[in-house]
């Protein structure tokens, strides 16, 4: 199992966001731990670094306090636990965690969205563990419910309008592929204000309400990639529960479970990799039996990427193997729109990352030509292309192979310097950390030299 970045704490984010230091809010956080009656605290300086680590927890006393000072109810200490109560203390994400599963719920939670946060937090969830299986499980209770038409009060939705409006999302998925997420994010924002703007004020029969809500679910689910891709965590996952909640409201079960798709890959990155499993799960119960071999092939091998994450290599290999034969049953005239991504190539690419994961650069090298083969890096998926160049490049290190693997690290960075995207500039450098101690090889200097 590989290891994990850590996020930042929640109450980290609180501290930073109030502009204290740890003995500052010590000095703070005594006075409501007094003013609730239970003394005065012992203020040692590491004790809020040990807090924020996972090195300690605060004990109940220090929690109530923690409450009272952030103007949390004290009940919520103990029904959501250490240290998601705190979390509570962010009003900007209120509406999103909060806000019935509804029609009504979810315009509010889209307009919320909209208006974004009130602080940058790249390193933070807004949810995670048990608050966020909460959410996939809210999702997959609400999208079984038949939803309502909107009822607002302004001019009526056109079909045709519809029609334009869930065409320019499908530029949008396309664009994605070649362009980095800071380059197409305005774009993108622009288009789920617009969708907002509109579910705020048009009135439509059920299946035009049904229409709008899988738009906005979609607008919102690529305003969460683009964040993601920009290393701004908080603002992705807010767009990816938005989108959820609007899935639910257009009863897109599709939608909904390829979203889940995505919050998987946010959640084995940054967090902790049996959330984005149970993620996956949570979408491959609500739509087998309901939906196209492509969609199951999608997540199966998503499934199997996020096992990699937890080490497990068996049941790794048997979503694999499951992705390979849902995807050899071919395309169906009902794929949703944006199934045209689920390709031999990309199902490959994920093996052969999840085998490198699981120390096997061997099989990983065997996936990524065989992904190769099938024509993936000519498909204009050229951010994607470019991880799996990094990923190759770090299989051969493993095998010993320095030649091989600058060649590959020296085919990325050039193709970066065009495309400006976190995750791959961040493989990068880990692969210079990686080369770094071998820079008496000639090829090895070459990379360290132009990668600079």
């Amino acid at each position: 199992m590989s290891a994990q970045p850590l996020l930042q704490h929640p109450l980290a984010a609180l501290r930073s966001e109030l502009d204290l230091t740890a003995a500052k809010y010590l000095d703070r956080l005594d006075d409501a731990h007094h003013a609730l009656g239970y003394g005065r605290m012992a203020k040692r300086r590491e004790k809020v670094s040990r807090w924020e680590t996972g090195v300690n927890d605060p004990n109940e006393p220090a929690r109530y306090a923690m409450a009272h000072l952030h103007g949390i109810p004290p009940e919520a200490v103990t029904e959501l636990g250490w240290p998601a109560f705190l979390l509570l203390a962010f009003p900007d994400d209120r509406p999103v965690l909060d806000n019935p599963w509804t029609p009504v719920g979810t315009v509010a939670a889209v307009a919320a969205t909209a208006r974004g946060g009130s602080m940058d937090r790249r390193a933070f969830l807004i949810s995670s563990g048990a608050a966020l299986t909460g959410i996939a499980t809210n999702w997959s209770t609400a999208v079984a419910t038949p939803p309502l038409p909107l009822d607002a009060t302004g001019r009526r939705l056109d079909p045709d309008i519809m029609t334009r409006l869930e065409n320019r999302l499908d530029d949008l998925r396309h664009l994605d592929d070649v362009l980095s997420g800071s380059e197409l994010l305005p774009a993108a924002l622009e288009e789920y204000r617009l969708l907002d703007r509109i579910a705020c004020n048009a009135t439509c029969d059920s299946a035009l309400s049904r229409r709008l809500f899988s738009a906005l679910a979609e607008a919102s689910r690529i305003c969460g990639w683009l964040h993601f891709d920009a290393d701004q965590h908080a603002q992705a996952q807010r767009f990816y529960i938005t989108s959820l909640r609007a899935s639910a409201s257009a009863g897109d079960t599709e939608v909904g479970a390829n979203t889940m798709n995505f919050m998987a890959i946010q959640t084995y990155t940054t967090g902790n990799p049996q959330d984005a499993v149970n993620l996956v799960r949570t979408a491959q119960d609500r739509v087998t039996g309901s939906t196209t071999p492509r969609v199951c092939a999608l997540l199966h091998a998503r499934a199997g990427r996020a096992l990699s994450k937890t080490g497990d290599l068996k049941g790794c290999a048997k979503e694999f193997n499951a992705a390979r034969d849902a995807f050899s049953r071919g395309a169906h005239d009902d794929d949703p729109s944006w199934a045209y991504s689920i390709t031999e190539g990309e199902i490959e690419m994920l093996a052969g990352s999840s085998a490198l994961d699981l120390g096997d650069p061997h099989r990983a090298l065997h996936s990524f030509t065989a992904a190769q083969q099938a024509e993936y890096s000519a498909t204009g998926h050229v951010r994607d292309n470019l991880l799996y160049l990094t990923r190759s490049a770090r299989a051969h290190l493993e095998l010993g192979d320095l030649d091989a693997a600058c060649t590959a690290a020296t085919d990325a960075f050039h193709q970066n310097s065009s495309v400006n995207s976190s995750r791959p500039s961040d493989a990068l450098d880990d692969l210079r950390d990686r080369l770094t101690p071998h820079r008496d090889v000639p090829a090895v200097r070459e990379f360290l030299s132009i990668s600079a």
